[in-house]
């Protein structure tokens, strides 16, 4: 009979044998360095899509990954308003230099008032309710190829950054943050 000592020896030998033979073959199969083949290619990057989607009933609403809004101001994920005003600019750039598109738009009534309109409407509210501030001849508008500007004293801007005043650029900024929390002007 064969001792059990030699049993385990033999057991426990076929056993690392079988180890070092598992680890040997992926190794070969891997390239021989324990890391992946330098030609593989590298993982494919995730970003978030968006996409402008038009429902059955005429509303436009924009989709930021799977996120769905109607407003910019229900965005509060800052990444996702950077990447819709991103997008948005794209757009701008693609429509510079063609024709403009006719006003109004089909299916939006003209007394809906237009951002330009309902950020002036809190603009000059603000002005009304403290006359301390000194400016008096600042207005956002639309432009005529459609974009929101800003005019202060007869200078038109494409941009806030643009203002040189800095005490006005921050009125202007309370305006839009009123403006996307909803706020009404008192009429």
């Amino acid at each position: 009979m064969v001792p059990l000592e030699l049993i385990y020896l033999f057991a426990g030998g076929a056993l690392i044998v079988g180890l070092l033979l598992g680890l040997s073959l992926g190794l070969a199969l891997r390239g021989g360095n324990g890391s992946p083949k330098a030609s593989a290619p590298p993982p494919p990057k995730t970003e978030t899509g968006i996409a402008l989607v038009r429902d059955p009933d005429g509303t436009w609403w924009v989709k930021v990954g799977k996120q769905r809004y109607r407003h910019l101001r229900e965005i509060h994920d800052h990444q996702a308003a950077m990447l819709v005003l991103e997008a948005l600019r794209a757009v701008r750039g693609m429509t510079e230099g063609s024709a403009p598109f006719p006003l109004p738009t089909p299916g939006i009534s003209p007394s809906v008032p237009t951002l330009a309109e309902q950020l002036d409407a809190i603009l000059q509210e603000l002005l009304q309710h403290h006359p301390e501030l000194p400016y008096r001849a600042v207005r956002f508008e639309t432009m005529p190829d459609g974009t929101l500007g800003i005019t202060v004293g007869g200078q038109r801007y494409s941009r806030l950054e643009e203002i040189p005043d800095p005490n006005l650029r921050a009125l202007l900024q309370e305006v839009i943050r009123r403006w996307s929390e909803g706020a009404k002007p008192v009429a």
